[in-house]
């Protein structure tokens, strides 16, 4: 073989090879399928591709399904994150939002505007068929705390909680455990809780701190004390302004005497809605201190007593929560 030919053979060989070459790679870049504007693609076989559940419009990706995240490793790493580059103070608005409802936004959560924050649930608006709507936020844990709130801001508190709620409706907050024991605020402001209330105070050098429990009653008294002196075994006792404000005296009220020194006994002579007479026994006419105790009932109080709260506590002996009631 001449080398002309050797030349003619190789350079053949390098053309086949070149065009095999094409045609191999032409089948594995070669993508086919077609899809819509603003749809984010996705594969929908080994070389096509069409329109995924995601698209963009106005700077946003809306996903028109769940979103499933997992992330292992690091634990100072979140597993989603989103961030709200805005300034601060906004009125409303925050870093993620999320919203469980068929009918859309909440009104209550349309028409807020007290700022921004970096997490936000709305449980959407009430059913039409039901009346009735999502929770907004969920903790659940099988250990540890199922939420923690924690701020280092001297102005603003820890915890907040509101009811728009108005003509006495709308419980403000509510705590059980798995007996059905707990506490509630009411619409009123009532705090009622099947155990006691108590303040804790050190003592023994702030070794040891006890509870000293609060003085309960079936009706709402409230008590002040004082002491006076009587004049010629006669004294006069004027209610304080500001507690006459807070009580009826105008209806029951008790007195409790005790005198500071030797005398033949004191007693109350009468009452007013504005003050009360002390006496001595036996018309006596001693100048005698004594200290007193009043005890009136609460202004707007004085009918109740032993108000039933058994509906106030939502938690059911099989664990599901219903609506509060008075």
């Amino acid at each position: 073989m001449s080398v002309k030919q050797s030349v003619r053979y190789f350079l053949l060989a390098l053309a086949c090879f070149s065009l095999t070459a094409v045609a191999q790679d032409s089948s594995q870049t070669n993508i086919t399928g077609s899809g819509t504007k603003g749809k984010i693609a996705v594969f929908t076989g080994t070389h096509s591709v069409g329109n995924s559940i995601m698209h963009q419009a106005s700077g946003n990706v809306d996903v028109s399904g769940g979103v499933s995240a997992t992330k292992g490793g690091s634990s100072a790493n979140n597993t989603v994150t989103g961030n709200n580059t805005q300034t601060d103070s906004l009125g409303a608005g925050a870093a993620v939002f999320g919203e469980t409802s068929t009918s859309g936004e909440s009104n209550t959560g349309s028409a807020w505007g007290n700022g921004a924050g970096g997490t936000w649930g709305d449980g959407g608006k009430n059913d039409s068929s039901t009346g009735l709507a999502n929770y907004a936020v969920i903790g659940t844990t099988d250990n540890k705390a199922a939420g923690i709130f924690q701020a280092n801001g001297g102005s603003y508190y820890t915890l907040f909680g509101y009811n728009f709620a108005t003509g006495s409706t709308g419980y403000m907050f509510a705590v059980d455990n798995g007996d059905g024991a707990g506490c509630n605020i009411d619409p009123e402001g009532d705090l009622s809780c099947t155990g006691s209330k108590n303040a804790v105070v050190p003592v023994d050098g702030g070794k040891h701190q006890v509870a000293l429990a609060a003085i309960e009653s079936p009706k709402n008294w409230f008590e002040d004390f004082g002491s006076a002196q009587l004049v010629g075994g006669v004294a006069t006792v004027r209610f304080d302004a500001r507690f006459i404000q807070t009580v009826n005296s105008g209806v029951e009220y008790h007195v409790f005497l005790t005198p500071n020194g030797d005398c033949k006994g004191l007693y109350v002579n009468q009452k007013t809605a504005t003050d009360f007479e002390v006496r001595e026994l036996g018309n006596g006419t001693s100048n005698v201190k004594f200290d007193y105790r009043i005890t009136a009932l609460r202004k707007n109080y004085e009918k109740v007593r032993f108000a039933d709260h058994s509906r106030e506590f939502p938690l059911l002996p099989d664990g599901s929560i219903r609506p509060a009631q008075k």
